[in-house]
């Protein structure tokens, strides 16, 4: 059990004033040493200390209720592998610790030891400093980022060497990568963590939406095997409000963009803001709605942004003017036989990749050859609409039901066009052409 500090042996007050005092000795004399605590040893409440020790957990940059920015770390030691946290605030974000990774090492000196609740590490942006190295063993002894006021000390290396040499095994105290999943390996209800580059950030009314992608594409989902009219007519093309183009052009042109629900506010995420940085998402849940992925963030979803570069390509959407692609065919309306073989109709079908869903036509004047020509009857739409929309044929003698239908991939061929040359992007229409359904 965790000792408090009304209970804490007096020696270790005397030991920390006593280490602070030699602390002061050593700089009226100009020397750069610093005496070095181990966490558990830290815990002394009012007492400034210095630290060596690894980092296990990022939060994100945001404004604090003054004029400051802010920064929680999680850090940990081989004395305290539940970790502390260490609050950082500063002028500019710029004067904040940049972590490239989680298990990187931190030199703090001169923090204070405070206690609200549980114990934390508070940065004073006056007289604390701190220096950053990384975590692998082959890397350089000198930090990658210092504050203004760091000095280094003659036995800083044995120390950093210390954590380096602990971090391995360390690290499988605080890491969760059995709970780690590719977007791919998606299921629904289940709680995961997810490593994924963040591309945009929507905050609206306290509410915020990440969007998110790690390259790969979700699961193809199932739909129900009812189709009903009225459900296909007004089918959702994505979750949460649409994109700009602008904002649509900075996505990837593969793998699927998830969307992450939250409650919480995002103010001023500056990880987020160039495309930089990658981020881990502890204890996310997935679910879906008509096919359509969506995460939810969790109360016990803290997150955390570990280093990685992503240097864009050119945005090629689902569909730009003309091409061929392959897709599939999540619901279509009409979708009765009887007005679609009068051939007076329009038939409007909701197409998906693993990268967006959209609304395409078919005008009533290809309906013949999409259906794959010759005479348009009933039956043949019934047969043709249940290939193209994954509705199983009955198997034996007795008819069941199924409940649920699979679409196929299909190669179609599709343009572009708008109503509005003075709005061409949000007046932007859909259609199929020269495509043809064969058996």
């Amino acid at each position: 059990m965790e000792e408090d500090s009304s209970a804490m042996e007096p020696n270790r007050l005397r030991e920390a004033e006593a280490a602070a005092g030699e602390l002061k000795r050593l700089r009226e004399a100009g020397q750069s040493q610093y005496m070095y605590r181990s966490i558990a040893d830290a815990r002394v409440v009012g007492g400034r200390v210095c630290l060596f020790a690894v980092v296990s957990e990022i939060g994100a940059t945001v404004h604090s209720r003054g004029t400051d920015f802010t920064v929680t770390l999680r850090v940990i030691d081989e004395s305290y592998k539940s970790g502390i946290s260490v609050t950082f605030f500063a002028d500019s974000t710029a004067l904040l610790p940049c972590v490239k990774s989680c298990g990187d090492v931190i030199s703090l000196h001169n923090v204070v030891i405070k206690k609200y609740r549980d114990f934390f590490v508070q940065f004073d942006k006056k007289y604390s400093s701190f220096a950053l190295f990384e975590g692998k063993t082959y890397t350089e002894c000198s930090p990658y980022q210092t504050s203004i006021r760091y000095h280094d000390s003659e036995h800083d290396k044995d120390f950093l060497n210390q954590m380096r040499t602990w971090l391995p095994q360390g690290l499988k105290d605080f890491t969760s990568n059995n709970s780690e999943l590719y977007l791919m390996n998606l299921k629904s209800d289940s709680t995961f963590d997810l490593v994924c580059k963040v591309f945009h950030v929507h905050v609206e009314n306290n509410n915020s939406i990440f969007y998110v992608w790690d390259g790969t594409d979700t699961p193809a989902a199932e739909f129900p095997a009812i189709l009903d009219a009225e459900a296909a007519k007004s089918l959702s093309l994505h979750e949460g409000p649409p994109l700009s183009r602008e904002i649509l052009c900075t996505m990837p042109d593969f793998g699927t963009v998830l969307r992450i629900f939250s409650d919480r506010f995002v103010n001023k995420v500056s990880y987020m803001q160039k495309n930089i940085y990658w981020a881990r998402f502890w204890n996310i849940t997935c679910k879906q709605n008509f096919g359509i992925w969506k995460g939810c963030m969790t109360a016990a979803s803290p997150t955390e942004f570990v280093v990685g570069r992503w240097q864009a390509s050119p945005p090629v959407l689902l569909v730009t003017h003309k091409l061929r692609t392959l897709v599939r065919v999540v619901a279509a309306h009409p979708c009765e036989a009887s007005l679609l073989s009068t051939g007076n109709c329009h038939l409007r079908l909701t197409l998906e990749d693993p990268t967006a869903r959209i609304h395409a036509y078919v005008h009533k004047n290809d309906l013949v050859g999409f259906f794959g020509g010759g005479f348009l009857t009933a039956e043949v739409i019934v047969k043709k609409m249940n290939m193209v929309l994954g509705i199983p044929e009955p198997q034996g003698s007795v008819e069941v039901a199924p409940s649920t239908r699979n679409p196929p991939w299909i190669w179609c061929c599709l343009m572009s066009y708008y109503m509005d040359k003075n709005d061409p992007w949000v007046s932007r229409k859909y259609r199929i052409y020269s495509t043809a359904i064969r058996d």
